[in-house]
């Protein structure tokens, strides 16, 4: 068997795959995420008022979408640096991601505490 031809001029495939087991845990994300505004959907009471579940189902189905395109758009972004050999770029996926869900989170509290007041 031979070597390569010049190993340096091609990145290490280690690095291509960790990158594509990333984009694997955002889609994952995404979907779950779909998922839980299904279930919110189909699952949950009003939640205080009449629009609450459908207000958080269609958010938590809106930050699904935009991880699962924001992690592909990231992974893409990592395929190139790695290919060019230059750092990684920095992301601003894990905290708008964690903003998100946490800005949903306070949602469903005030919606829980409208619900229990009402009681």
């Amino acid at each position: 068997m031979r070597p390569p031809l010049d190993p340096s001029a091609h990145p290490d495939y280690r690095f291509t795959l960790a990158n594509e087991r990333t984009l694997l845990a955002w889609l994952r994300t995404g979907l779950a995420l779909v998922a839980g505004g299904v279930a919110v959907a189909t699952y949950a009471p009003d939640l205080g008022v009449r629009w609450g579940s459908a207000a958080v189902a269609l958010g938590l189905v809106l930050i699904g979408l935009g991880t699962a395109l924001a992690g592909y758009r990231r992974w893409r972004a990592n395929e190139a640096a790695i290919t060019a050999g230059r750092p990684l770029p920095s992301s601003w996926l894990m905290p708008a991601v964690a903003a998100a869900v946490a800005a949903v989170i306070v949602v469903v509290a005030v919606l829980v505490g409208v619900e229990v007041m009402g009681r």
